[in-house]
């Protein structure tokens, strides 16, 4: 006869008194600034490896769990990073969540809520352009009568924008809630899965009943006005219509990461903030630096980049750029309704030079970085995403390093200008850059709305005007 399989005791006592209330303080702690991120995901690497050995003297079971999540980063949106800490909080905490990936369809969405009958959706989105899909998903499920409740998160929104999308064509009355991290979403959800989710919803139904948007209204003539920048003789470039690329065998990264932005890596992109990170600067040194070792020895970055030289014509917020099998190309750009007017267009006149760059880390990084989610390896994911981001950045200034060499043009001139940044925010214009220099030859796609595939790519135009600068709309 088996042995009847039972609950050890010590186990559940461990896993509700030890583990979890320490992840809470980890939670509370990363909240109030005093732990910063990669901590947290060590921690969370520890809790999955102790509840795993856990498991084996505890009775689970099946389907039992605290509660069912479907996640997933919105159609059109390329970024997961934020998307993935959630799903590894959320798992570590005994929830079930059903990571549908990136650029996810609303039918997905809807089929998926369906098939496991979820008790929430979390939506992320890192751009404004498509944040709005989730104001599309609310319109559905309040047409639809749908009753589950959104958890809303991404650099791309905040709690005002979130609050018109649960309010405007009438409340949605299962909630759509703002998380700004992954530990607000896991306390949202926790309410949501509790006794205390009727009383915790019409608290949030109140709040938006009474909640009202402040709407500052900019003065029409500040759009019409124009800047007072004069065009200036162009540099002349070694050549016209010729698309350079990298590959690479062309490329040393060690003279790119002469580039990177340190702060930028350390501080936004490994989140290493506070006290205590200052106190470790010569530990984020040596982490760098062995990051870099890595990354070489197991060629984890497949570099590539390309650029070229384009005659152009600025006018009345157009820049016409000459295509070299005669076609003309059409950028159009929003004038700032700030003091100076200012539109990238005026900084070139009718007879010009432009230059376009585009480069890539390539799509191995994220194959490794997936793969590391998978196997629980979070702090190492987390480190290889943020430094393959920063590392983009640092081949974006090589190359504009190069074009400003080219052109022999020093100090201030040749400043670039990313799309999706305030003073070109459509990233749908990557289509026209495409065109020009062929990306995808160089192992760089777009997604339906432009956005650009591997992740940790960017593109620019160069802007040869003494007077050029970076400016918000």
């Amino acid at each position: 006869m088996q042995p009847k399989e039972i609950t050890h005791p010590a186990a559940i006592k461990t896993l509700n008194d030890d583990l979890l209330p320490a992840m809470k303080e980890v939670g509370d702690k990363f909240g109030a600034g005093e732990l910063i991120l990669p901590f947290v995901l060590k921690s969370a690497e520890c809790m999955k490896a102790a509840v795993a050995e856990l498991e084996k003297y505890l009775l689970k079971e099946k389907g039992s769990t605290k509660g069912k999540l479907v996640l997933g980063t919105v159609y059109g949106d390329v970024h997961d990073i934020g998307k993935n800490l959630v799903k590894t909080i959320f798992e570590n905490n005994g929830y079930t969540v059903y990571d549908l990936g990136k650029q996810v369809p609303m039918q997905k969405f809807l089929e998926k809520i369906e098939e496991v009958k979820a008790d929430a959706i979390g939506l992320s989105a890192l751009l404004v352009s498509t944040s709005k899909q989730m104001q599309f998903f609310v319109e559905h499920a309040r047409k639809n009568n749908m009753q589950i409740p959104v958890l809303c998160g991404g650099a791309a929104i905040n709690s005002n924008y979130i609050n018109r999308v649960a309010k405007d064509g009438g409340i949605y009355t299962p909630g759509v809630f703002y998380c700004k991290t992954m530990f607000d979403g896991l306390k949202t959800m926790d309410s949501l899965v509790s006794q205390e989710k009727t009383q915790f919803v019409e608290q949030w139904q109140k709040r938006i009943e009474k909640w009202t948007e402040t709407i500052v209204e900019k003065p029409e003539e500040n759009i019409m006005a124009r800047s007072d920048i004069k065009p200036v003789t162009p540099p002349v470039p070694p050549h016209l219509n010729k698309v350079i690329r990298f590959e690479p065998k062309d490329i040393d990264l060690n003279e790119v990461w002469k580039f990177l932005d340190k702060k930028s890596l350390f501080v936004l992109s490994w989140g290493l903030r506070g006290k205590s990170a200052k106190e470790s600067e010569a530990e984020h040194e040596a982490l760098f630096e062995e990051w870099k070792k890595k990354i070489l020895t197991e060629k984890l970055f497949e570099p590539r980049a390309v650029y070229g030289y384009f005659k152009c014509h600025g006018k009345d917020g157009n820049l016409t750029v000459d295509h070299p099998n005669g076609e003309k190309l059409v950028f159009e750009f929003p004038r700032s309704s700030r003091s100076k007017h200012l539109c990238l267009a005026d900084y070139f006149g009718q007879d010009d030079v432009v230059a376009f760059q585009a480069v890539t880390v390539g799509t191995k990084v994220s194959d490794i970085i997936e793969q590391w989610n998978k196997e629980d390896k979070y702090t190492d994911a987390y480190y290889l995403h943020g430094l393959a981001v920063e590392t983009a950045e640092a081949m974006a200034a090589w190359i504009n390093q190069k074009i400003k060499d080219e052109l022999k043009i020093d100090g201030k001139r040749g400043l670039r200008y990313s799309w999706g940044y305030p003073s070109c925010p459509d990233v749908s214009q990557h289509y026209i850059v495409w065109k020009l220099l062929e990306p995808e030859k160089s192992g760089m796609t777009l997604t339906e709305s432009g956005q650009i595939i591997p992740e940790q790519s960017t593109a620019a135009i160069v802007v040869h005007h003494p007077e050029a600068e970076y400016f918000a709309l």
